[in-house]
C-alpha cells in the first residue's frame, strides 16, 4: 500500500535534514530548500555548501552520513530529499 503523502510530514523530513547536515559539519550552510524536486521522483532538494575548499576526507564522511540518511528517510517515510553537497571551489567554479 503507497502512502499518502503530506507537505506537513516533508516540510518536518527537510527540517530534520538540515540539522543533520548542520550536526555533522556546523559550519555548513543550506544555501536554498526547494519543497519540490528538480526532477520527476524527487520530493524536495536541498542545496549545501561545505566549508571546505575542495573535497577531502571530511567531506566524503559528510557526504555519507547525509546520503544514508537519504537513503533511510525514502525507505522508511517514502519521500526523496535530494541533497547536492558542494564545497567552496566548486561553487566559484559553478559547476553542480
Amino acid at each position: 500500500m503507497k502512502r499518502k503523502k503530506s507537505k506537513r510530514e516533508l516540510q518536518r523530513l527537510i527540517s530534520e535534514m538540515c540539522q543533520f547536515i548542520q550536526q555533522l559539519e556546523p559550519k555548513a550552510r543550506i544555501l536554498r530548500v526547494e519543497p519540490e524536486g528538480r526532477e520527476e521522483g524527487e520530493d524536495a532538494w536541498i542545496k549545501v555548501l561545505l566549508p571546505y575548499r575542495t573535497w577531502n576526507r571530511k567531506a566524503d564522511k559528510v557526504a555519507d552520513a547525509v546520503y544514508q540518511r537519504v537513503w533511510e528517510i525514502e525507505m522508511e517515510h517514502g519521500y526523496f530529499i535530494g541533497v547536492s553537497l558542494r564545497t567552496l571551489d566548486e561553487v566559484k567554479a559553478g559547476t553542480r
